[in-house]
């Protein structure tokens, strides 16, 4: 296997403050073609159940409703672009409103800044301007949401395959970022001169290289919403389940320290939740339509012994694999980012979707057996999805470090897969009943996995 990186580029916006006296009229104009554009109906403000006093539900609404119905018309494939129209989206993702990253927008402008640094693991759009007495603050706002949406039909959206790769389109990014889930935003009035807004989102969206969202059709139903585990669809939205929150809670392995239960457990969702869709045949496989579907491929088990093994490799906070030696009987896969200090459980979903997404960018085709030639193609590698995917690899244990340089993913899969020449799993329907599982395993019908335990 080979590591696997990713650059991550910032705008400018959040190094710098944006002083713009001429701010004011131009709002107007975007206010103008934003309505012609969206054809909003109005709506009641919403009930949000926030406690900072310093904003109303009503801007609360036009905060998120804005959001939303952009990502709509992008779903829908009717936004403009510099030229034409962006591409319409599948996964796209509801945002819901999120009190607390409202307040953390509210006491990081309070005194109204006139710029602002980047926080580790933060995505977020801020603006800073002067304002005339009196103004009105909904359509302000309301013109610097256009002004970072517009981003897009200002520059323009080149990448076939919607990735980021100008810092120019930092806002929009973050905006458009199909698997946002979560947003909160505030502003401040200062000395009834200035205003400051801030909003801040639950991923990161200016990841460098890497697709703001993946074309396809908006969703009809709940199957087509595969981001999350649990997603519902409404209206052309993804709307992604219920998650409990991360109390920093440490059971599950309490002999090791780094991670918490809500990590362990997003690591486990994501790689079941994932083999069980391969093993249903339902993952694109870029050699020409799905991967064949899997007869027994075997649910994961959480090992916190692996978990030690791959924790005692992150603390090293190099970039490279550790050797066979430091991880007797196990595979490894690894995964960094420059951004520092990121939200340990976003850095799980993202280094697993990361691996994973090998099938559909450089596929294995339908013979589903690790070659040498596969696993060493120049510039396409697969050995991160193959381990994954590696239906007698039934242990998982991962990490995730703040190194001083980046944040950093390990995990180690229990017995090794990625044998050369050997199936990376066997072909075949996905179990229904117990007895078409190996040895004295279980069936879990719904997910089309055995269980080990």
């Amino acid at each position: 296997m080979f590591p696997s990186t990713m650059k991550f580029a910032y705008g400018t916006t959040q190094w710098s403050y944006t002083f713009d006296r001429l701010l004011y009229p131009a709002i107007i104009c975007m206010i103008a073609i934003c309505a012609v554009q969206s054809r909003d109906i109005p709506r009641e403000p919403q009930a949000f159940g926030c406690r900072n006093p310093e904003i109303t539900n009503s801007i609360r609404s036009l905060f998120l409703n804005f959001h939303n119905d952009a990502r709509l018309r992008v779903a829908k494939g009717v936004e403009p672009n510099r030229y034409g129209y962006l591409h319409p989206a599948k996964n796209m993702y509801k945002l819901q409103w999120d009190c607390n990253l409202e307040q953390k927008a509210q006491n990081l402008i309070a005194g109204c800044p006139q710029w602002m640094r980047i926080a580790g693991g933060m995505s977020r759009n801020f603006y800073t301007t002067y304002i005339r007495p009196n103004s009105n603050t909904s359509d302000i706002i309301a013109g610097i949401l256009s002004k970072w949406w517009g981003e897009a039909s200002v520059y323009g959206v080149s990448d076939p395959e919607n990735k980021y790769t100008n810092t120019i389109l930092y806002n929009f990014a973050n905006m458009v970022h199909s698997s946002t889930t979560g947003i909160g935003c505030a502003y401040k009035v200062c000395d009834k001169s200035r205003l400051t807004v801030m909003c801040l989102y639950n991923k990161i969206g200016y990841i460098f290289d890497r697709p703001m969202w993946e074309t396809g059709s908006a969703c009809r139903s709940a199957s087509e919403c595969t981001t999350y585990p649990g997603s519902s669809c409404s209206d052309g939205l993804c709307i992604k389940g219920l998650e409990p929150p991360d109390y920093g809670y440490n059971t599950i392995c309490p002999s090791n320290a780094d991670m918490t239960d809500a990590v362990r457990r997003k690591f486990l969702e994501m790689h079941n939740y994932l083999r069980s869709r391969v093993a249903k045949g339902l993952e694109k496989d870029a050699m020409g339509g799905n991967a064949p579907k899997a007869s027994k491929m075997l649910k994961m088990v959480y090992d916190c012994n692996v978990e030690a093994s791959a924790i005692r490799h992150s603390r090293k906070c190099v970039y490279q694999h550790s050797t066979w030696n430091d991880r007797p009987g196990m595979r490894e896969n690894i995964y960094s980012t420059s951004i520092l200090n990121v939200d340990k459980i976003n850095v799980a979903e993202v280094a697993v979707a990361f691996w994973w997404d090998e099938l559909k960018k450089y596929g294995i085709g339908p013979a589903n057996r690790l070659t040498n030639e596969l696993m060493y193609r120049p510039n396409k590698e697969i050995a991160h999805y193959t381990q994954m995917a590696w239906d007698r690899t039934f242990r998982l244990g991962c990490s995730v470090q703040h190194c001083p340089s980046f944040s950093y993913a390990v995990c180690h899969y229990s017995p090794a897969g990625n044998n050369i020449n050997e199936m990376i799993y066997t072909i075949g329907d996905p179990c229904k009943v117990d007895q078409q599982c190996p040895g004295r395993y279980t069936c879990s019908p719904s997910e089309g996995l055995c269980n080990v335990a």
